[in-house]
């Protein structure tokens, strides 16, 4: 418990760091490396889904498991028709009337205040899957975080950018995302103190992390590769290949030390 718990806050920590560096790196230079990213972070987070977190929920969970992923899918479907727009999209339909850069994962009609309140409501989940994943085995904590990282950049990238957007200073823009990125660890928290009070809270975390990333990736990251050019799509589809590489080679890895079944 004691290791788990050690795992959990040290990927947190590397979740928030992940979080800020759309503030840290050239715009020109993302710009340019932005669809790579966008792929990358689509790869990784589906083969965390089917190599790691579901199984792992379906171990713990049984068939209940599915049923959790998949209204955690529905939800967050319904949420994001509701709230009119994708958040956690990367298109390049983003084209803000006072900022000359198009960064992907932004959208004009977000408000600043609105989009830090989703981001928060995001991370407080990235916290509790990470920290659910630590608590049934190292590898598949590894595995959630590496996926959640990946996605953390073009995500938050492109949250940076609406907030420069909006009229936020680089240093304005940095602090709001810290602030919000602490919502990570409590969801983190959340969780590692409930597995104390709910039985198998960790499979149920999981399940629902397990149609929660689904989503992300499935209908809000590999879609854009329709829309992209040749050469970005290219440079996407070796994103996708190389965040299945990452995730699918620490779960072979895993595999061939004998360190799970």
């Amino acid at each position: 418990m004691e290791r788990a718990t050690l795992y959990t806050w040290l990927a947190v920590l590397a979740d928030g760091v992940a979080g800020l560096t759309g503030g840290l790196l050239s715009e020109q230079w993302l710009r340019r490396h932005l669809q790579v990213f966008v792929g990358f972070a689509a790869g990784a987070l589906l083969t965390a889904v089917f190599l790691e977190l579901l199984p792992e929920a379906v171990a713990t969970q049984g068939p209940w498991a599915f049923r959790w992923a998949f209204a955690s899918f529905m939800v967050l479907a319904v949420a994001e028709w509701m709230m009119g727009h994708h958040h956690h999209g990367t298109a390049n339909e983003h084209h803000h009337p006072h900022h000359h850069h198009d960064f992907p994962g932004t959208q004009s009609r977000t408000l600043p205040a609105a989009l830090l309140a989703s981001d928060g409501l995001h991370n407080l989940g990235d916290g509790a899957a990470v920290a659910a994943a630590f608590l049934v085995s190292p590898e598949a904590g590894i595995a959630t975080a590496l996926a959640i990282i990946a996605h953390e950049l073009p995500q938050e990238v492109g949250d940076y950018a609406l907030l420069r957007a909006a009229g936020f200073s680089r240093a304005r823009a940095l602090i709001a995302l810290t602030l919000v990125q602490l919502t990570a660890a409590l969801g983190a928290g959340a969780v590692l103190l409930g597995s104390h009070l709910v039985q198998n809270l960790e499979g149920i975390v999981l399940a629902i992390a397990s149609g929660t990333f689904l989503y992300i990736g499935a209908t809000d990251l590999l879609p854009e590769m329709r829309s992209a050019s040749p050469a970005e799509g290219r440079g996407q589809w070796l994103g996708v290949l190389g965040g299945l590489a990452l995730v699918g080679g620490v779960s072979l890895l895993e595999r061939l030390l004998g360190l799970k079944g």
